[in-house]
C-alpha cells in the first residue's frame, strides 16, 4: 500500500512539473549538485543561470532596509523581558510565571543572526558557562541572562501533551546550549527528570505509518518534532551520547527511536508534500500552502540528516557495529524543493502575507476567545524556510521576500501598557511597547513577544539571505574562487614555501607563515563558529597588509593559500578591472569596484599590481587626473578597511611608487616584505627533488645536511635571492649532481650557482631595494 502511495504521488507531481513547463516555458530549478553549506542544517544549490534575478541596487536598498529594523531589534525585543520571572512575556506585566512560548521564540530571534553579539551584545549575556563561586550572573550588566533562562525553562511547568510546546522548548534547549554548558552533568534531578521528559514525549509524539495520509497531529507540529529531533542527531558526535546529553537524561532506546521517527517523517511528509503539489496542479480546492510548507520543511530537516549519515545507515546503537540499513535515506529532491517553494511563494497575497491555512492543532475552540494564536504566523514560516534552504533558492522569489519586508515595515505596533508595575521599585507607569501582532489576531491586534520575535528572527534570516546573494554575484562578476563551501583547506598552505621577515641569523627573525598565522588566522578561525558566542577577532587582528617584494615571489599564490587556509572565498582585482569602462571613468569605475567589494563576506581580496591608481601625488608633473585618482583610492580603500567584513591585501613590485597616504603607518595593518623562499624553504626543494633519485636514504641525508651547510655559508650573497623557479632549478641541478655522482660537493654547488646567479631575477637595483 505504501508503495502505491509513493508511486502515485510521484507520478502527480511529474504531472505536475510538466504542466508547468509547459505553461511557463522552462520551470527555475537551479542546476549543480546538492551540498551541505556551513553549520550543517542548509541545502545548498548552486546556479549556473541568473536570469530575472534582481540587479546589484535593488538588493543593496533591500539590505539598507533590513539593517534598519535591525538595528531597532534590541530595544524593541528586550522591552518584553521581566527580568524577575527570567522570562519573554507575551505582554509584560501580564503574568506571574515565566511564558515558555514566548521566552523560547525569543531566544531562538536573539540566536538567529551569525551578528548576534554585535546586535545584542550590551543587552545579552550570551555566556552559558557556570558563574564561579561567589559571582552573580546580574554583575555581568545585561539585562537578559540567557543561562537563568534556559534553567527556567527545563523547570517550567509544561504538559507532556502539548505537541506545540514540548519539541519547541526541546529544540530551543538543545540549539541555544550548543556547547552543553548547561544540559550536562552538573544539571540537578529536576532539570535532568524533565529533559528526560521532553525526550520522551517528542519521540511519543512522531508521526506513525499506520495513520497514512490522516496523521492526528499538524504538519507544523510534525515539523517541531522534526526539527528537534534532528537537533538530538545532529550534535551526536560518534560513539557519544544521544545529541551528547548526560545518560540520565537520555530515555532507554532513545538513539533508535530517534532513526526510526525521522525516518518516518521523511516518508510521511514526502507524501504530502507530493500530495499538495499534485492538489495544486489539478485545481482541487484541498491544496492548503502552509501544509505544503511545513510538509517541504519536515522533509528537508528530516531527510538531510539522514541522508548525512551515509547510504548504508547508522549503528542502532553506537559502537555495537550493527549498521540499521532502515535509515538509510536519500538526499533531498533538489527539483521538488524548488518546485514546491515556487508554488508557496505564488500564494502570497499582494499585501506580502500568505493564507490563513492549516491551524497548529487540528482540532480547537473556534468561537469565545481570540484564536488568533491557533493559526501560524506566516512570517515564522517564511523564517524557517530562509534558515533551511541555501540562499540560492530564494533568487527567484527575491519578489515576495520585498513585499513581506513590505510588510513588515508597515504593520509595526507602539503602544503602552498604562498599568504595569515594576516589581523591583514597586512603582506603577505606563510602560510603552513596539513590536508586531500576528495579522490572525482579530480582536486585540496588540504586539506580542513570540510574534515580535518571529518577525526580527526573518528579518536576520532575511538579511542573511541577500547578503549572501550579493556575496555571490560579486564573486562571480570578479571571477573569484569560492572555497568556503569546502571548508578549511591546509594543503595548499602546508605546500606553501616560507620567507624570512629579517636577518635569519638572528633569533627574533619571524617568517612570513608565522606573521599571517598570528595575526590572520588564529584571530579569525573561531569567530561565529557558534552565533551569539560573542566570539570576536583578538585584539592586534589585522584585516589588511601591503605585500611588497620582487616578483616571481608567489604573492598571488600567498594569497589564495591563506583563503583556502581559513575556507574563505577569494578575489583578485587587478589594473584591467579599474580599466573597463575605459581610460576616462576610471574614477566611476573605483566607487563601481569597491561598492561590490564591501558586499563581500569572509573573503579574502587581493589587489594586485595597481600602482597607477595610487600614485605619489608630491611626483613633479604627475597629471591633475592621477592626482585625484590616489584621493579616489585611498577613500575606497578606508571604507572597505572600516566595513571589517574581509581582509584584503595590496601587492607590489613597487613599493616606493605609492603615495605616502598609502604606506604610512594606519593605513593598513601590516606591510610585509615578501621575500624569496628562506633556507629551510630551499631544503624542502632539494628533498623534493631528492625523491626520484635513485640513491640509498643515507647518501641523500649527506645531500641535504651538505647543501645546508653549503647555503648557510653564502646564503646573504645570491642563494636568498634566488625566487621560487629559480630555487627549483637550483636544487633539481644539486640533485642531479648526487645522481651522477653520488654525492654533493661544495665545489659542484659553487659551479651550480656561479653558472645562475648571472641570469638571476633579482640583481642590480631590485636587489638593493
Amino acid at each position: 500500500m505504501r508503495v502505491a502511495t509513493l508511486s502515485l504521488s510521484l507520478q502527480l507531481v511529474g504531472a505536475f512539473l510538466l504542466r508547468n513547463k509547459s505553461q511557463q516555458g522552462s520551470l527555475l530549478v537551479p542546476d549543480g549538485p546538492l551540498r551541505l553549506s556551513r553549520g550543517t542544517t542548509m541545502i545548498a544549490l548552486s546556479s549556473s543561470s541568473k536570469e530575472e534575478h534582481a540587479t546589484f541596487e535593488t538588493n543593496k536598498r533591500i539590505e539598507s532596509r533590513l539593517k534598519k529594523i535591525e538595528r531597532e531589534g534590541p530595544g524593541l525585543l528586550t522591552g518584553y523581558y521581566e527580568p524577575h520571572l527570567a522570562s519573554f512575556s507575551v505582554r509584560p506585566g501580564g503574568g506571574s510565571r515565566i511564558s515558555v512560548t514566548s521566552s523560547c521564540y525569543a531566544l531562538l530571534c536573539i540566536f538567529a543572526s551569525a551578528d548576534s553579539c554585535s546586535y545584542f551584545g550590551e543587552a545579552v549575556n550570551f555566556n552559558l558557562a557556570p558563574p564561579a563561586d561567589g559571582d552573580d550572573l546580574s554583575d555581568s550588566g545585561s539585562v537578559v541572562q540567557v543561562r537563568t533562562i534556559l534553567a527556567e525553562l527545563l523547570k517550567s511547568e509544561w504538559r507532556e501533551d502539548d505537541l506545540f510546546q514540548v519539541p519547541l522548548l526541546l529544540n530551543t534547549l538543545l540549539t541555544i546550549d550548543k556547547r552543553r554548558e548547561v544540559l550536562n552533568d552538573s544539571m540537578d534531578d529536576v532539570m535532568s527528570s524533565s529533559l528526560k521528559r521532553l525526550v520522551e514525549a517528542t519521540l511519543q509524539a512522531r508521526p506513525q505509518r499506520r495513520n497514512g495520509n490522516y496523521q492526528p497531529i499538524s504538519n507544523y507540529i510534525q515539523f517541531l518534532i522534526a526539527d528537534a529531533l534532528a537537533t538530538l542527531m545532529e550534535f551526536t558526535p560518534a560513539y557519544e551520547t544521544l545529541g551528547n546529553l548526560p545518560s540520565r537524561s537520555i530515555p532507554a532506546d532513545a538513539e533508535k527511536d530517534v532513526l526510526l521517527a525521522l525516518t518516518r517523517c521523511v516518508e510521511v511528509s514526502f507524501n504530502e508534500l507530493c500530495r499538495q503539489l499534485a492538489y495544486r496542479s489539478a485545481g482541487e480546492t484541498k491544496f492548503d500552502s502552509t501544509r505544503l510548507a511545513y510538509a517541504l520543511l519536515t522533509y528537508v530537516r528530516a531527510g538531510t540528516v539522514m541522508s548525512n549519515l551515509g547510504s548504508a545507515g547508522r549503528e542502532s546503537h553506537n559502537g555495537d557495529g550493527e549498521v540499521d540499513k532502515s535509515t538509510a535515506i536519500s538526499e533531498p529532491n533538489r527539483k521538488l524543493i524548488a518546485a514546491a517553494l515556487a508554488a508557496f511563494f505564488d500564494e502570497q497575497n499582494q499585501d506580502g502575507m500568505f493564507p490563513q491555512g492549516e491551524p497548529i492543532f487540528k482540532s480547537f475552540r473556534r468561537s469565545g476567545r481570540d484564536v488568533g494564536n491557533a493559526f501560524i504566523f506566516a512570517v515564522d514560516t517564511v523564517q524557517t524556510l530562509l534558515r533551511l534552504l541555501e540562499p540560492e533558492y530564494f533568487r527567484p522569489h527575491l519578489d515576495g521576500l520585498d513585499k513581506l519586508l513590505g510588510w513588515i515595515e508597515t504593520h509595526k505596533v507602539k503602544e503602552v501598557i498604562a498599568d504595569y508595575c515594576d516589581t523591583e521599585t514597586q512603582q506603577c507607569f505606563g510602560k510603552p511597547i513596539t513590536g508586531w501582532a500576528s495579522p490572525h489576531m482579530s480582536q486585540s491586534g496588540s504586539p506580542t513577544a513570540w510574534a515580535s520575535s518571529q518577525v526580527l528572527a526573518c528579518v536576520f534570516r532575511m538579511q542573511e539571505t541577500v547578503q549572501q546573494l550579493l556575496h555571490d554575484d560579486v564573486l562571480q562578476e570578479f571571477n573569484g574562487v569560492s572555497h568556503s563551501h569546502e571548508g578549511t583547506q591546509m594543503v595548499s598552505w602546508d605546500r606553501l614555501l616560507d620567507t624570512d621577515l629579517g636577518d635569519p641569523l638572528k633569533d627574533e627573525c619571524r617568517t612570513l607563515k608565522s606573521v599571517l598565522n598570528e595575526r590572520m588566522i588564529v584571530p579569525f578561525s573561531g569567530v561565529l563558529e557558534v552565533p551569539g558566542s560573542c566570539s570576536v577577532p583578538n585584539f592586534g587582528s589585522a584585516y589588511s597588509a601591503i605585500l611588497f617584494g620582487p616578483p616571481g615571489t608567489a604573492k598571488t599564490t600567498i594569497c589564495e593559500s591563506l583563503a583556502q587556509r581559513m575556507g574563505w572565498d577569494f578575489v583578485c582585482i587587478d589594473t584591467a578591472v579599474f580599466l573597463e569602462d575605459g581610460l576616462q571613468n576610471v574614477a566611476s569605475r573605483i566607487r563601481y569596484v569597491f561598492e561590490r567589494l564591501e558586499s563581500l563576506n569572509q573573503c579574502v581580496i587581493l589587489f594586485d599590481e595597481i600602482e597607477e591608481f595610487c600614485l605619489d601625488r608630491e611626483t613633479p608633473g604627475l597629471a591633475m587626473e592621477s592626482r585625484l585618482l590616489t584621493t579616489s583610492m585611498l577613500t575606497a580603500i578606508n571604507d572597505l578597511r572600516r566595513a571589517k567584513k574581509s581582509i584584503f591585501f595590496l601587492a607590489t613590485n613597487r613599493l616606493r611608487a605609492f603615495d605616502s597616504a598609502i604606506i604610512r603607518p594606519g593605513r593598513f595593518d601590516m606591510q610585509l616584505f615578501v621575500g624569496t623562499p628562506n633556507l629551510e624553504s630551499r631544503v624542502v626543494q632539494l628533498r623534493s627533488q631528492l625523491e626520484s633519485v635513485v640513491a640509498s636514504q643515507e647518501v641523500k641525508d649527506e645531500a641535504v645536511n651538505a647543501f645546508r651547510t653549503y647555503l648557510q655559508s653564502v646564503w646573504s650573497k645570491d642563494v636568498m635571492f634566488f625566487n621560487y623557479l629559480e630555487g627549483i632549478q637550483f636544487a633539481s641541478a644539486c640533485a642531479d649532481s648526487v645522481a651522477t655522482h653520488g654525492e654533493l660537493s661544495e665545489d659542484r654547488m659553487e659551479a651550480i650557482l656561479k653558472a645562475q646567479a648571472s641570469v638571476m631575477t633579482v640583481r642590480g637595483q631590485v636587489r638593493e631595494e
